[in-house]
């Protein structure tokens, strides 16, 4: 497996540590996590058309109301 080394902000890293420790994952998990996302909006942004990437919460009823638009990707 190909390796990577990385220079991180302390803010980037302090936040990366949180998001891995609540979800009970590694900072390399939660990398790898956070690439997937990002190669999703890339595929998407590489077709034609106007997108954005949004966070969605399912509400009781099964309908999704828009919650946050993640701007830059």
């Amino acid at each position: 497996m190909p390796r990577m080394t990385l220079d991180l902000s302390t803010e980037i890293d302090d936040r990366l540590t949180e998001i891995a420790a609540r979800r009970g994952i590694s900072k390399a998990d939660a990398m790898r996590r956070a690439f997937a996302l990002l190669a999703i909006a890339d595929e998407e942004k590489s077709k034609p058309g106007k997108f954005s990437l949004g966070i969605v919460r399912e509400k009781d009823d099964h309908t999704l109301e828009a919650v946050g638009r993640v701007v830059g990707v």
